[in-house]
């Protein structure tokens, strides 16, 4: 199946549907999944999904930027966002902790931390963002502040190893992985896996794999294009039909098929422009 050819990008696919203006450049390298640019006319509802990420976000109302820390939720929400100018995004692969800020997923875990509260190291980059109007030099900008930073990062051990191990193997599984079979691999009890995960993320290893299993599911509805949704829930690991929309409802907020069909009647894949800036 097509959309299974390259690693997940994990998605809010309600930052497409509820902004304008959607851009992205893919990136899927150093722990960064992919850029994005958006803006908001009029204060507005802007729901949110699970992603297990962390994202960061900067708000420009044409006066001043505001930086924001952004953990995941772990079920559907709406907010209100006021209006702001233009925005620019950058979101982290799942489980991912960046090197630029000094605290940890589970801190951050459902919450949006202004970002100035919250950096280490080298601020300069920051204030560079706030004068920066294009979304390239925004995105090189950014990325030489945050490849110095990786750079200085302690190599992980002990706990950050196993915790770093665990959420690879989930995200290689595209969350099919049982906590079981992390106990075989890793040689760690699934109680301690468990308690290292809470302590750290916030919530357990299997709502991690769920979240990663919604978010391969959200892919498919996007970009793939299923006869039946039993076809979608045996495509995407799901135990039936019925604990694929129980899951996927909890999370988006609506049925797969209302999902679906909101997708192809705002057509969705014309709505995200991607860029090659990088390439």
């Amino acid at each position: 199946m097509l959309w299974k050819k390259d690693k997940l990008r994990p998605t809010q696919p309600y930052f497409v549907l509820d902004t304008d203006d959607f851009f992205q450049e893919i990136y899927l390298k150093q722990g960064i999944s992919h850029f994005y640019s958006c803006c908001v006319n009029g204060t507005r509802e802007i729901r949110t999904v699970p992603d297990g990420c962390i994202d960061f976000f900067f708000e420009y109302d044409g006066i001043e930027m505001r930086g924001y820390a952004c953990g995941t939720p772990i079920k559907y929400k709406v907010e209100k966002r006021p209006e702001f100018h233009d925005a620019f995004g950058i979101r982290f692969m799942p489980g991912v902790q960046p090197g630029l800020i000094d605290v940890t997923m589970r801190e951050l875990f459902d919450k949006r931390v202004p970002l100035e509260q919250i950096l280490k190291g080298d601020t300069q980059w920051f204030e560079k963002l706030k004068e920066e109007t294009d979304f390239y030099q925004r995105i090189r900008i950014f990325l030489e502040a945050y490849t110095k930073a990786e750079k200085r990062k302690e190599k992980p051990y002990g706990k950050q190893e196993l915790l770093l191990s665990v959420k690879q193997m989930v995200y290689e599984s595209d969350g099919k992985i049982k906590v079981e079979e992390l106990q075989e691999k890793t040689g760690y009890t699934v109680r301690y896996i468990n308690k290292v995960f809470i302590e750290e993320m916030g919530f357990p290893p299997k709502t991690f794999c769920k979240i990663i299993q919604f978010q391969r599911a959200l892919e498919f509805l996007n970009y793939g294009a299923p006869d039946k949704m039993t076809d979608a829930a045996v495509a995407l690991g799901y135990y039936d039909q019925s604990q694929f929309i129980r899951d996927f409802s909890k999370y988006a907020g609506m049925t797969p098929k209302k999902y679906l069909n909101l997708v192809e009647e705002i057509n969705y894949k014309s709505r995200v422009k991607n860029t090659n800036f990088l390439k």
